[in-house]
């Protein structure tokens, strides 16, 4: 970009005067915030294309003074595949106009974003940030807009009380929930019971019918993990009813991502939608240690089998080739509860050692495992296990299931770009929580500069689509994802170019650059790349 474009908009956005840090809070957006929406399809489907012969509106006039008025950028409206020059008015926390103004419009601040594009907020379908918290690793991306309660947990007191203290933290971001099965299974007394009784199951699924009728979006599961990995079928899909007839999602961590079990935990999330009548969305798409474009392409013909058949089938995942998550993964079935690993370690040693040696040789070996907690964080197995003169598997067996979280290099780039290509796959970050992976501080900007800017994977109006209006249409965010009238006034401002993703697994969390302007809700909460403390955010809840 020539310097004095850059110039300009300092220069421009200073002189009209920053929003304060103590703004007060936005109205909220003038369309219901959320209601049941039909099963999200691409672009091309969903929402038809603008014709580039129709008739330009009239220009806007207003007798009264507007909140923002932003001026001669390059549109990203989320709803068609062009981008058009237009200005963008908003007032309060809406958006009241996308087009030609007239030029003796009043606003109370104006921007001119001559040179870059205008965004919807991005929202990461699947976060685990902290809701009280700043965002500002979010806001540096783009991200408006978040989606917490996943794999399985969400927040221990009712779903209503929650969302009722987000919002009178004054949130940095908009935040929607899930619930979470491994949450309703503890609060339901089962705990760790493998066949639930009738009296237990029934009352699981009050507490999710009670989670969606408090604002919820859908359910969360976690089957990889304890206690999700002990449901059954008959479990599955009598918690996932609620969700179903109020029109959510069911968002699954799957039983495994495993090259070789992949299929069979795909078709156990379809039985479990179809039996509802719920959504189905696959949470952090992978395939652990598939290989090459065609095998992703086969694993997305079975999504897209699934859809023939009438199943709404979305999914998303983050552009990194290495995942991340405790080191429980690694140990075997008889070492984890409701089995105590004490016991299992002191009576079948040998069995447990020769299952790690297993697993983590077939995962790449122990050079692919990088400790992102505890006292060995930043420490590859192997570095770990030759520092100690002993076998690696000896290491984890001190550790225990529970005894650290790590990054595993078990993915494969080919693999995840044909993933991500696809017109049903959103971002999210699966970060937030603390762990040494760069995923929660790079996600959204990786796309553009990576996979976007420089891959070519796919078109930047694409791209956006991905991370703002196709993740609100699967959780039923009507008023946001987009820049229409009427929709939430949640924008992103940046230059394509600018756009870089800085962290690494060495520095995980190296914020993100190239975000000019992000909006939450009428408010600036980052300014050339820097949080403005605003905290304009909202607790998002679903409406039936």
């Amino acid at each position: 970009m020539p310097r004095l474009r850059k110039l300009l908009f300092v220069l421009f956005t200073l002189s009209s005067g920053a929003c304060a840090a103590g703004a007060a809070e936005p109205e909220p957006p003038r369309r219901t915030e959320a209601r049941t929406a039909a099963p999200p399809v691409a672009a091309s489907a969903a929402e038809p294309a603008r014709s580039p012969e129709a008739a330009e509106p009239a220009p806007f006039r207003s007798a009264a003074k507007v909140s923002l008025w932003i001026r001669g950028g390059d549109v990203l409206d989320g709803v068609s595949p062009k981008r058009r020059r237009a200005d963008v008015v908003i007032d309060g926390a809406v958006i009241v106009h996308v087009g030609p103004v007239a030029p003796d419009l009043v606003a109370e601040r104006t921007i001119d974003a001559s040179g870059f594009v205008v965004a919807p907020g991005f929202i990461d379908a699947h976060a685990h940030a902290d809701p009280f918290g700043s965002g500002e690793q979010l806001l540096a991306q783009g991200v408006t807009t978040i989606v917490v309660g996943q794999d399985g947990f969400s927040p221990a007191e009712r779903i209503g009380a929650f969302l009722d203290r987000v919002q009178v933290s004054r949130p940095a971001l908009n935040v929607a929930t899930l619930v979470g099965h491994h949450t309703v299974r503890t609060s339901a007394g089962v705990g760790a019971a493998k066949s639930p009784s009738e009296a237990a199951l029934a009352k699981m699924t009050r507490l999710v019918d009670e989670a969606m009728k408090q604002g919820a979006f859908g359910l969360s599961t976690g089957l990889e993990y304890e206690p999700g990995r002990l449901a059954g079928a008959d479990e599955l899909a009598r918690i996932a009813g609620p969700v179903g007839e109020r029109g959510g999602v069911v968002m699954s961590h799957l039983r495994s991502e495993d090259d070789d079990k992949i299929e069979a935990s795909l078709e156990e999330l379809f039985d479990q939608c179809k039996t509802a009548k719920a959504r189905a969305h696959v949470a952090h798409m992978k395939i652990v240690l598939g290989k090459g474009e065609a095998r992703a392409k086969r694993i997305l013909a079975k999504l897209d089998e699934a859809r023939a058949a009438g199943l709404s089938v979305t999914a998303d995942l983050y552009p990194y080739t290495a995942s991340y998550t405790t080191v429980s993964i690694l140990f075997p079935p008889f070492a984890k509860p409701p089995n105590d690993y004490a016991e299992a370690r002191a009576r079948r040693k040998d069995d447990l050692r020769a299952y790690l040696r297993e697993r983590v040789t077939t995962r790449n070996g122990p050079e692919a495992t990088v400790f992102g907690t505890g006292r060995y964080a930043g420490k590859t197995l192997a570095e770990v296990a030759t520092a100690e003169r002993r076998p690696f598997e000896d290491v984890l067996m001190e550790l225990g299931p529970r005894g650290a979280e790590a990054a595993y290099f078990v993915m494969d780039e080919p693999v995840m770009e044909a993933l991500f290509r696809d017109e049903h796959v959103m971002i999210g970050t699966d970060g937030g929580g603390g762990g040494r992976h760069p995923r929660g501080n790079g996600s959204f900007s990786r796309v553009l500069a990576r996979l976007v800017r420089d891959r070519k994977l796919v078109s930047l109006e694409e791209a956006v689509r991905k991370m703002a209006a196709l993740p609100a249409r699967t959780l039923g965010l009507e008023a946001r994802g987009t820049l229409e009238p009427g929709s939430a006034a949640d924008l992103a401002i940046f230059d394509p170019d600018d756009v870089e993703d800085t962290a690494t697994f060495e520095r995980p969390y190296a914020v993100a650059k190239g975000m000019k302007l992000v909006i939450v809700n009428g408010v600036v909460a980052l300014e050339g790349g820097k949080p403005t403390k605003a905290r304009a955010g909202r607790a998002l809840r679903k409406r039936d």
